[in-house]
C-alpha cells in the first residue's frame, strides 16, 4: 500500500507534465494566430473590420479554440469570435493580457465570471454553468450553481517596426466539462482499466472546491461533475496551499490520491489537479492473496486428515511434511521447500506440485517486491539530489554568515584605527577588503533568500516602516563609499513621510540589489536617482542610473535565476546573478510586480508596485 501511494504521487507529477503539453500545445496555436497580416493592418487603423471577425471565426475553428479576441493597445477590443457586442469594450483585467502589454507571450490559468463567458457566446456560458450537488464527507456549500469559468488562457504580443506593443491576440480553451482533456491525462497515466464497475484511475480538475471536469462517476454511472472535495483535503490544499497525498474519499468510495492546489497568474490558488486510484484493487489483491494462503494450507491439512485415517505411518509422515511446510509458506516463508518425501509415487507427485506451486509464488512475490524496491530507489535517489542543492544552500548561509560577521568586524576595528593609525596604503587595503566582505555579504544575504524560495519558506514579517528613513537611505549609506569611488551621487527622491507595511529586511535587500547595480553599471560622474510615485492605494518606486544600459534579449532573461548581462562591456563586473532573481520573488511575495526599461547606451531604469497597505492585500 505504500508503495502505491508513492506511486500515485508520481501520477501527479506525469499528469502536470499533461496540463502543462495542453498549455504548451495552446500558446503554439495562438502564437500562429498572432502571424496573419490581417490583424495588424486593424491594429494600425484601430477599428473593428468584419473580415477580422470572420478570420477570428476560422481561426479558433481550425485550432480547436473556445475563443479568440484581438485587442488593441488601449485595451479596447477590436477583433472577436465571439459576440459582436463585445467589440470596442475595455479588456478584462487579466495578469495574462497585463503581462502581455509589457512584450512577453504569456500563458495561464483564470477564472472567467459568467457575465464575460456570455460575450464570448451562450454555449460557453452554459457549459461552464454547473448545477452544485451535496457530496459526502463534504464542507457544506450554500451555493446551488457554479457558473464562473475556469480557463487555459494565452495572449501574444504583436509588434510594430519599432519593436513597439501595439496590440495582442488573446484566447484559450474553457476547462469547465472539459472531458476530454481529463481523459487523456488518464489515458497517458493510467490507461483505461476498471474494476468493479470503475475506472481503476481518475483525473479531476476543480473550480475551487467544485469538480468541473473529471472521469469519478457517481453511483448513477455518470461523471461526478457539480460534487465538492472532501473537507479534509480542502483544508490541506486550498486554505494551507500544500500538496495532499494519502487516501481519501472521493465522492462514494475510497481513492489513494494526490491532490495540488492550480494557481492562476499571480500565484493565487484558484482550483486542483487530482489523480486518484481506487483502493479496492489493492485490497482486493490483499484478500485475494490471504484466501490463497489459506487456500492453500486448508488443502493441504484435508488431504492429510483424510490420508492419515487409511494411511500407515510411512504415508503419514511424508503428509505431515507438507502440512509444515504449508503453514510456513501461509507465514510468509515463501523458500520452504518439501524434502526426503518417500518411495510412494503418488505421494513424490504431490510433493513436487507443491515445491512448483511454492516456488512459482515465490518468484511472483519477488518480481513484485523488486520492483516496488526499483520504485522507491529512484525516489530517494532524486529526493537525495534535491536535498544535496538545498544543503549547499544552507552551507553557504550558515557556515560563512559567521566568519564573514568576524571578518567585516575585525576590518572595521581597524579603519576606526582602535589598534593604532595606518599608512595610506594600510587604507587603501583595508578599503579594498572592506568591500570585498560587503559583496560577499550581500552575496550570502542572496543565497539565503535563494534558499527560502527554493524551499517555499520566504515568509513575510510585516511591520510599517519611514521608507526613506527606514529602507532607502540606510541601503544607500552602505554604498556611498563606492559611489563616491566612482564619482556617482544617490539621490533620494521620496517624501519624508511616505510610510509602507512591507518587510523591512527583505525590501532592505531589494534597494541594495537595485543601488548597487545602478553604481555597478552607472557612467562614472554621473547621478542614480531613486523616485517615489502613488497612485490607487500603491506606490511606484524606481531607480535610474545614466550608464550602458542592456539590450532587449537581456531585458526578456534578467530576472530569472544566474542570469548575467551578455553585452562584452558588463564582463569584467562580479555577481552571481541571483540579486534580481531574489528581488523579483521579494517583490512578487508583497503583492507587487517589477519590470526594466532601457535605452542601451544612454540609460536604464528598474521600476516596481506594492500595496501601500499589505495586511489588506494579504
Amino acid at each position: 500500500m505504500k508503495e502505491a501511494k508513492l506511486k500515485v504521487q508520481m501520477d501527479l507529477n506525469s499528469a502536470w507534465t499533461a496540463y502543462k503539453e495542453e498549455k504548451a500545445l495552446l500558446q503554439m496555436n495562438v502564437s500562429l494566430v498572432a502571424q496573419h497580416e490581417l490583424f495588424r493592418r486593424a491594429l494600425n487603423s484601430n477599428n473593428t473590420n468584419p473580415k477580422v471577425n470572420k478570420l477570428l471565426s476560422e481561426l479558433k475553428e481550425k485550432y480547436k479554440l473556445d475563443f479568440l479576441n484581438l485587442v488593441s493597445k488601449d485595451g479596447k477590443i477590436i477583433g472577436t469570435s465571439g459576440k459582436p457586442e463585445a467589440l470596442n469594450r475595455k479588456v478584462r483585467y487579466d495578469p495574462v493580457i497585463e503581462e502581455a502589454f509589457l512584450g512577453n507571450v504569456t500563458s495561464g490559468t483564470s477564472l472567467i465570471s459568467r457575465e464575460n463567458l456570455l460575450l464570448k457566446s451562450d454555449k460557453l456560458a452554459e457549459q461552464a454553468s454547473i448545477p452544485i450537488l451535496q457530496t459526502e464527507m463534504a464542507k457544506p456549500t450554500g451555493r446551488a450553481f457554479e457558473d464562473r469559468g475556469m480557463i487555459l488562457e494565452t495572449a501574444v504580443p504583436i509588434l510594430n517596426e519599432q519593436n513597439q506593443v501595439y496590440g495582442l491576440v488573446y484566447g484559450g480553451i474553457l476547462l469547465n466539462r472539459r472531458f476530454d482533456l481529463v481523459d487523456r491525462i488518464r489515458s497517458n497515466v493510467f490507461g483505461n482499466d476498471y474494476f468493479a464497475g470503475k475506472p481503476l484511475g481518475t483525473v479531476t480538475i476543480f473550480l475551487e472546491d467544485t469538480r468541473i471536469a473529471t472521469n469519478v462517476i457517481t453511483s448513477d454511472s455518470v461523471r461526478a461533475i457539480g460534487t465538492i472535495v472532501s473537507d479534509e483535503v480542502y483544508k490541506k490544499v486550498l486554505e494551507s496551499g500544500e500538496r495532499f497525498a494519502d487516501r481519501a474519499f472521493v465522492v462514494n468510495d475510497w481513492y489513494l490520491s494526490a491532490y495540488d492546489p492550480i494557481t492562476d497568474a499571480k500565484g493565487k490558488i484558484i482550483g486542483i489537479l487530482y489523480v486518484g486510484l481506487l483502493e479496492k484493487k489493492y485490497t482486493a489483491y490483499g484478500q485475494e492473496l490471504t484466501i490463497e494462503f489459506i487456500g492453500i494450507g486448508l488443502i493441504a491439512l484435508l488431504i492429510a486428515v483424510l490420508l492419515s485415517n487409511y494411511l500407515s505411518s510411512k504415508v503419514r509422515r511424508p503428509i505431515l511434511k507438507l502440512v509444515e511446510a504449508t503453514r510456513e509458506i501461509s507465514k510468509g516463508k515463501l523458500d520452504t521447500r518439501v524434502t526426503s518425501i518417500g518411495r510412494i509415487n503418488e505421494i513424490s507427485e504431490l510433493a513436487k506440485s507443491f515445491n512448483s506451486m511454492a516456488a512459482s509464488l515465490e518468484a511472483d512475490t519477488k518480481q513484485l517486491n523488486e520492483a516496488s524496491a526499483n520504485l522507491k530507489k529512484a525516489y530517494i535517489k532524486a529526493d537525495e539530489k534535491n536535498r544535496a542543492y538545498l544543503e549547499m544552500l544552507g552551507f553557504v548561509t550558515h557556515e560563512l554568515k559567521s566568519p564573514l560577521a568576524s571578518i567585516v568586524f575585525a576590518i572595521g576595528s581597524l579603519r576606526d584605527k582602535l589598534l593604532g593609525p595606518l599608512t595610506y596604503a594600510q587604507e587603501d587595503v583595508l578599503k579594498s577588503a572592506a568591500r570585498s566582505a560587503d559583496y560577499l555579504n550581500s552575496t550570502i544575504a542572496n543565497f539565503l533568500n535563494l534558499s527560502r524560495i527554493e524551499e517555499g519558506e520566504l515568509k513575510l514579517k510585516i511591520s510599517t516602516v519611514n521608507l526613506k528613513k527606514d529602507i532607502i537611505e540606510p541601503a544607500a549609506n552602505r554604498l556611498q563609499e563606492i559611489a563616491t569611488d566612482n564619482k556617482m551621487v544617490v539621490e533620494i527622491n521620496v517624501p519624508d513621510d511616505l510610510t509602507l507595511e512591507c518587510d523591512p529586511d527583505l525590501m532592505n535587500s531589494v534597494f541594495q540589489n537595485l543601488i548597487s547595480n545602478a553604481i555597478k553599471y552607472g557612467f562614472k560622474g554621473t547621478r542614480v536617482k531613486v523616485d517615489s510615485e502613488l497612485s490607487n492605494g500603491q506606490v511606484k518606486l524606481s531607480v535610474f542610473n545614466e550608464g550602458q544600459g542592456f539590450s532587449e534579449e537581456d531585458r526578456l532573461n534578467m530576472f530569472t535565476k544566474f542570469s548575467r548581462f551578455s553585452a562584452e562591456n558588463y564582463s569584467t563586473k562580479s555577481g552571481t546573478g541571483l540579486g534580481l532573481f531574489v528581488t523579483k520573488n521579494i517583490i512578487l511575495k508583497h503583492n507587487g510586480n517589477i519590470w526594466a526599461e532601457s535605452e542601451q547606451g544612454k540609460w536604464a531604469k528598474f521600476s516596481f508596485t506594492v500595496p501601500i497597505n499589505q495586511k489588506q492585500n494579504r
